[in-house]
Parts: structure tokens; sequence; C-alpha cells
């Protein structure tokens, strides 16, 4: 079976015969200065996902309908059964492959049907009952990136690819058990452990200049107390270990390397609750809600992973998270405090450049530190550009947590 694909700029629509009905051939249908360059990103997508398909490509003019049915008339004489999946394309294309139908109907083995990008179903669209179809499509973060022309950079400062063992996700529900308490508070606080740090910290250890400990505490009117009972009660969970000071340092140990980048920075623990919720809710029979969730991710904009020395020829940008259900993505940005109106800019610039048409984009927050008017405007804002704002989720239980990321998914 040949399945034909109306090669689209949303690469997600170029995907689903591949996806949905692993045909022996795929022949993309349009303009040749569009296809050049998917070429062989299709190619790589198509050998990691260990499919063998041949892939031909046609070119239209896809402003003459005439002449794009010559082309569609010339694919249904030459093969033997045709799949045409018409998900992508654009109006004349599939003007033209209506007129081919009509033509070749009742002579040719003539396959028509469409994909729903959101739930995989697939609608017969030539009414004779029958559809081809090999199950749900689903794609990665990283086929996803990479289908746009990026690629997800991986490693401690950039995508940090966490072991989500049933202890750690338990010890990201007690730093979120703490967090929520006061949000800003353990902003200030893991902030000024950062600022205060007085070199590299190793995988376990760190350690803490007080004056300058101190003196971030005093510009954020935070007294030294606060942050004594905050490290009290992560020693408490056994999230860190050994606390002391020396009169002009403080040193304590973390539990291990993944608590120690969850408490870094003070922004990763809303991130993480988000991952970890969204790896653990399910559908109604079981299966995961999600289909694949990643936090932190780094994009470098052109796919090309050069090393540190030559970064700075490199566009990249990172999301807070990215969670994927079937084909369609939302991206995430977290905000446990302070948000920049830029953050808006940016979350919209790389959804619309990674995510494309059926991308959502997300802000999550928890204290937003606005005034009234300030924050009429920001919501005003998000609703402008097509953001969904969830605010004060730190209020929000176990289950309507769970419901929220659930909720994403829609409009």
């Amino acid at each position: 079976m040949t399945a034909i694909e109306f090669y689209d700029r949303t690469p997600v629509e170029n995907v689903i015969s591949a996806l949905t009905t692993q045909p022996d051939k795929i022949v993309f249908v349009g303009e040749n200065s569009q296809m050049r360059n998917f070429n062989a990103i299709y190619a790589r997508f198509l050998q990691e996902r260990g499919l063998s398909i041949a892939v031909s490509y046609r070119g239209i003019n896809r402003h003459d309908v005439n002449s794009i049915a010559q082309v569609l008339a010339s694919i249904v004489e030459e093969e033997e059964e045709c799949l045409f999946d018409l998900t992508g394309g654009d109006d004349l294309t599939l003007v033209a492959m209506g007129i081919v139908y009509q033509r070749y109907k009742d002579t040719r083995r003539i396959q028509m049907q469409r994909c729903n990008v959101y739930n995989g179903r697939v609608t017969d669209c030539d009414n004779d009952g029958n559809t081809v179809y090999t199950g749900v499509p689903t794609l990665t973060v990283d086929e996803l990136i990479r289908l746009h022309g990026g690629a997800v950079r991986y490693g401690n400062d950039y995508t940090y690819q966490w072991n989500l063992t049933d202890e750690f996700v338990a010890d990201v529900d007690l730093m979120w058990t703490i967090c929520r308490e006061d949000p800003n508070l353990w902003n200030i606080c893991l902030t000024a452990l950062s600022k205060a740090s007085t070199r590299e910290e190793s995988d376990d250890f760190a350690v803490v200049s007080l004056p300058r400990l101190e003196g971030y505490l005093q510009e954020m009117s935070t007294p030294m107390e606060a942050l004594h009972t905050l490290l009290l009660r992560l020693e408490r969970v056994g999230l860190i270990r050994h606390g002391c000071t020396d009169g002009n340092t403080l040193s304590f140990a973390y539990k291990d390397e993944q608590i120690r980048q969850c408490l870094v920075k003070a922004g990763t623990v809303l991130e993480m609750k988000v991952l970890v919720t969204a790896r653990r809710v399910t559908e109604k029979d079981g299966t995961p809600f999600y289909t694949d969730a990643v936090n932190g991710v780094y994009i470098d904009w052109d796919g090309q992973l050069h090393d540190r020395y030559d970064e700075q020829k490199d566009t990249g940008n990172e999301i807070d998270a990215v969670l994927m259900k079937g084909l369609a993505p939302v991206f995430v940005s977290c905000k446990n405090g302070q948000v920049e109106d830029d953050e808006l800019y940016k979350l919209s610039a790389v959804t619309d450049r990674f995510g494309s048409l059926y991308a959502k984009k997300v802000l999550i927050a928890t204290q937003i530190n606005k005034g009234v008017d300030s924050m009429r405007y920001f919501r005003q804002r998000t609703k402008d550009m097509g953001i969904r704002l969830v605010e004060g989720v730190h209020l929000l239980e176990e289950p309507e947590f769970e419901a929220m990321i659930r909720r994403l998914m829609q409009s």
C-alpha cells in the first residue's frame, strides 16, 4: 500500500501515515522548496522509529488546482493501492483530491481518511466503511522538537535527565508540601543559599557564606530564623543532613544529586511537581494520560549541538516543561513567584516555533507578585496571546492539582 501525504508546514501532520498506517511507501505532495529541508529530518525520524518505508516527493504548484490534480492522477495510475491522508494540505490541494477521487473511485483502489491530532482517531472520508489504522499515534518530546528542525540538549547544565524512582517522586511531593505553605519564603531562602554559595557545590555538599547570606536576607526583609526553620524542616524529612556553622559559613549535605538539583534553584520544585504529576495521572482505563513529559527542556533552535566554545553561535531557549498527549504538545512555563512580562513572549515564541498548530501554551504559577492594576493587565495579555494562565496552584490539594494537569489539554 502507498500512502500519499499532502506536505504541510505543520510537521506533526506529515508523520500521520507513518504512525497510523505504516505503509510500504509514502509519497509527499507539495512545493519542492518547502519539502527540501524536510527530507533529512523525516529520514532520521523513520530510522529512529525503526520504520522501513520508501519515501518519495512529488512537486506541485499549489496555486494551480488543475496541475495538482494531474500530479495526483499520475500517482493513482502508478500505484496499485493508494491511501490519501487528508490531515494536512491546503484548500486547493484538497479540492484537487476531490476531483481525482471522483474520476477514479470506480476504477482504482483509493482510500481517503483523516486523523484527529488531538485524540488520534481516524475518520473515513470516502464513506466506504473502511479505514487503515494500526494504533493511536504518539510522539516523544525529542521527536517533536526534531521534526521542527531543533534538538533537545541534555546534560546537567541543560536538560537534566531525572530518575523518577518511587522514592524520589515521594521526595518531590515532600518538597512541594513545604514550598506550597509559603512559596515566597521558599524562593527567598533558596535564592539566598544559591547567591551566598562560596564555591562550586559538589554532588552532595553546600558551603554558604553567612555574611553574604545574612545580607541578602536583610535586603529581602527576611529573618535568618526563617531560613533556619526551612533547613530544619528539610533535614527532618531527610532531604538534607549534617547542617553546621563555624562562624563564617553554613554547610550541609544534600540527600543525593537529584535532591541537590531540586534545591539549588528556587523554581525547580514547581517544575518537578508538574512533571511527576503529569507522569502519574492516567486515563480511566489506567493508561498514562500524557504519553511523554520532560521538564527543564533546553531547545537548540537549529538542531546543531556545538561544544561550549561555540555556544555563542547557537540560539537556544529553556522551557520549564513540555507534555505530550499523543501528537499534541503542551508547552508549560512554571513560575513560583515573580513573573516578568518577557516570559510570555518567550513562551509564545518557542511554542509557535516548536509546537506549531496543535500546541497549547500554559503558564502555571503560585503567587504572582504584581499589583492589582498590573495583574489585570497581565491577565489580559496572557489571554490576548493565547496563553492559558493557571494561578494559585499552591492552594490546590493533590486531587485538584492532578485535575488541573489533565485540563491543560483543553482550550
